[in-house]
């Protein structure tokens, strides 16, 4: 009973956190099968960052206390990001709140196996260490990676770009949280510092949500309405005497009859998956699941063929009129991902 209760107290606080994220998000934009792979990428970040520090310390390179305020937060955030400017850059996070919920999934799992390899190796009955472990340590771990993803997301929307240079000042931040909180364990009594970071991280996410959330129905409002009304003007033929016709009628000199006309097919299509990514984020806000569309899948395969056909150069050329920046991609990663739902 006493192990069970170490256990719990190391592990059940940074997992409740993560429920309590997840239960927040509305629009349901994290699918819990990414949460999975979440954790278990942290908990392999973990696993290789012990060997790491098992072989610094072990070789006497470097003191434990140094390496643990100077070498483990930059060690162990690397670790952790991984994933998350894997997804970012891959276009699979549309919004800084699933950000957010992935960075502290991923945190969760290498929180997992930190605590479990220490609840191995130090046979301590003190179960106030391990509730600080539980709600200091681990909701750290968590912390620092939401916050990386935060930032870095907050940066690909302003800059419209995946660079590694967006992923640098999230990076930072998470190292220099992750060391002053080591650094505060030092000056002040844990259990200050598990309080303090308890007060300020909810207030932290509780932000995030509210303008991560503010910003995704505005885009929704904006975006569905011109979708519709771009959509209804291409399959009516009106097209040719909008802005967008005039556009593409200046185009002519630049692309070959048949690019041009595969440039048109791929913005329909592109409009309409938009459309019913779109209208699936509005179901789930309302709490319902969407149906499976068996279009989705062969629709994704022609909207493959036409970007190949049109080349970069005419995805470029029809960029003024997908709305979303790097937020269109997400749009049809999350349809491929989803299998239609």
């Amino acid at each position: 009973m006493e192990t069970l209760v170490r256990v719990l107290l190391s592990l059940a606080p940074v997992f409740l956190f993560l429920v309590a994220l997840f239960a927040l998000d509305s629009f349901k934009l994290v699918h819990p099968g990414t949460l999975v792979r979440a954790i278990a990428a942290g908990a392999a970040a973990a696993a290789a960052c012990l060997v790491v520090a098992r072989w610094v310390v072990g070789s006497q390179l470097v003191e434990p206390s140094r390496y643990s305020l100077v070498v483990a937060p930059v060690v162990e955030e690397a670790a952790k990001a991984v994933l998350i400017v894997a997804l970012i850059r891959m276009k699979r996070v549309g919004f800084m709140v699933d950000a957010a919920i992935v960075g502290f999934a991923t945190g969760a799992g290498f929180a997992t196996v930190e605590n479990v390899y220490y609840l191995h190796a130090v046979d301590d009955a003190n179960l106030l260490l391990w509730a600080i472990r539980g709600f200091g340590t681990a909701v750290l771990h968590g912390g620092t990676t939401a916050i990386l993803g935060i930032i870095s997301k907050l940066l690909a929307e302003l800059h419209g770009d995946e660079g590694a240079a967006i992923f640098l000042p999230g990076f930072g931040a998470a190292v220099v949280a992750h060391a002053f909180f080591n650094r505060f364990v030092v000056w002040f009594p844990p259990i200050a510092s598990t309080l303090a970071l308890l007060a300020a991280f909810p207030v932290v996410v509780l932000v995030v949500f509210a303008r991560s959330e503010r910003a995704l129905r505005e885009w929704l409002e904006v975006g569905f309405g011109s979708d519709v009304e771009l959509l209804e003007m291409l399959q009516s033929g009106a097209i040719k005497d909008t802005r967008v016709g005039v556009y593409l009628r200046t185009l002519t000199d630049r692309f070959p009859g048949a690019v041009l006309a595969d440039m048109l097919c791929y913005l329909q299509m592109w409009v309409e998956l938009s459309i019913k990514a779109k209208g699936r984020l509005l179901l789930r806000e309302a709490g319902m699941q969407p149906p499976a569309d068996p279009v989705v899948a062969d629709r994704l395969k022609e909207l493959a063929f036409l970007e190949r056909s049109i080349g970069v150069l005419g995805r470029l050329a029809l960029a003024p009129f997908i709305h979303g920046g790097s937020r269109a991609d997400w749009e049809v990663e999350m349809l491929r991902a989803g299998g239609g739902r």
